[in-house]
């Protein structure tokens, strides 16, 4: 591998990393979880079934939402994107 593929691979995990890291909680309060709470009329409201277990996907979204990602939750996201941003980079060099 030459070093210019290197610093693809590495800029482009990189960029994977960062930009998880700062779209997770985006994604999150267009969706409909917000600080206040699932907001009225959103994608998660229309989701949010009376029966949601503690535990599920929708309850941790819910609580990323209001609380915010925990510190070992924001590793592993930028861990696994940067991970998948190399790897899909170095696949297409």
């Amino acid at each position: 591998m030459d070093m210019y593929s290197a610093v693809k691979i590495a800029a482009v995990g990189t960029a994977s990393a960062v930009g998880a890291l700062i779209g997770g909680p985006v994604v999150l309060g267009v969706v409909g979880f917000t600080k206040a709470g699932v907001a009225a009329g959103s994608i998660a409201a229309a989701l949010q079934t009376p029966a949601t277990a503690a535990g599920s996907v929708f309850a941790l979204c819910q609580s990323a939402g209001v609380v915010g990602l925990a510190a070992s939750t924001k590793a592993g996201i930028c861990a696994t994107a940067g991970a998948v941003g190399a790897g899909i980079s170095a696949i297409l060099k």
